[in-house]
């Protein structure tokens, strides 16, 4: 991965030209709502997470390419996507992108699956409860939207007005460090550079939506094969990760959870390689004529990775 650098700050250029100069990039607006695309195959859209953009999926993205065309849309009130009222509830919201989906973010009336991390995942789930016929997968990866009781936030520290560069960084990687990334060794210079620029440009606080009971309901009402991807060490679910687990699967009979190792909330970034394998076979095998995805066998429930090869 090469960046090129601002001379402001000397921090990457967050652009996807810039930071995966190697793969062929579409961009284009939607009802408002800013998406990127590259590679080629199966539609697959990729919804980040609060406070987020795009660049959550930085470390899945030319793998993901190589199986699928990836759709990556900054949310509505969040990166470089439209404005929205911030006192919208969940269908308020979700009718935004809706519009973006079908004002041609995805082409009109083709299948596609839909992936979400944490706030992500709370719209990937309400589409597929209002597209049935047209999301054939979801793939939720540390989801939020749970009942009080479910989760806990961390205290994370805001940052002071006319804080210097230096203390921005500083403080932002400490926030990521007690939310995002278990391993503080894997926090780097453009992890904080990402987290700079989409705190900077978040204007709806997704977390008075994303810490409600917002997700049940909508796997209840989706019909398409879920999988769930969850860190072992996310602080967020309470008391642990396999209760998380248990209470998804209580809301679908088509879910399955994956628990990864040594991953916190962002388990994407902290451990792609493992979640690359998951969503690939998962996403391939449901396009593969004749095959269902097997809830009892390799994607087992509750199963966890920890010295596992094999998705």
């Amino acid at each position: 991965m090469s960046a090129s650098m601002s001379t402001t700050h000397a921090l990457p250029l967050i652009e996807p030209q810039a930071l995966l100069p190697d793969m062929d990039w579409q961009t284009w607006r939607s009802a408002g709502v800013i998406a990127r695309a590259a590679g080629r195959g199966p539609t697959l859209m990729l919804l980040h997470g609060g406070t987020g953009s795009w660049t959550h999926w930085i470390r899945n993205l030319p793998t993901l390419a190589q199986h699928f065309r990836v759709i990556v849309p900054d949310l509505p009130g969040m990166g470089e996507s439209l404005d929205v009222p911030p006192d919208c509830d969940l269908d308020a919201y979700g009718h935004y992108l809706l519009a973006a989906v079908e004002g041609g973010l995805v082409p009109p009336g083709e299948p596609f699956m839909v992936a979400g991390f944490s706030y992500g995942g709370v719209m990937s789930a309400w589409l597929a409860a209002r597209l049935p016929e047209r999301v054939t997968g979801v793939c939720l990866l540390g989801p939020g939207g749970f009942p009080p009781g479910a989760w806990t936030r961390p205290s994370l520290k805001p940052i002071p007005p006319g804080a210097s560069d230096d203390e921005q960084n500083a403080i932002h990687r400490r926030n990521l460090e007690l939310m995002m990334v278990g391993d503080p060794r894997r926090i780097d210079a453009l992890a904080v550079a990402m987290q700079r620029r989409n705190h900077s440009l978040v204007r709806f606080k997704s977390r008075f939506l994303g810490y409600r009971d917002t997700l049940g309901p909508s796997l209840r009402a989706t019909r398409c094969p879920v999988l769930c991807i969850l860190g072992d060490r996310d602080p967020l679910p309470q008391p642990d990760a396999a209760a998380r687990a248990a209470y998804l699967e209580s809301n679908s009979q088509r879910l399955t959870c994956r628990i990864v190792p040594d991953a916190s909330h962002w388990v994407a970034y902290e451990q792609p390689d493992i979640v690359n394998r998951l969503m690939i076979g998962f996403f391939t095998e449901l396009h593969e004529p004749g095959r269902k995805f097997d809830l009892q066998g390799a994607q087992a429930r509750h199963a966890d990775l920890r010295g596992s090869e094999n998705p």
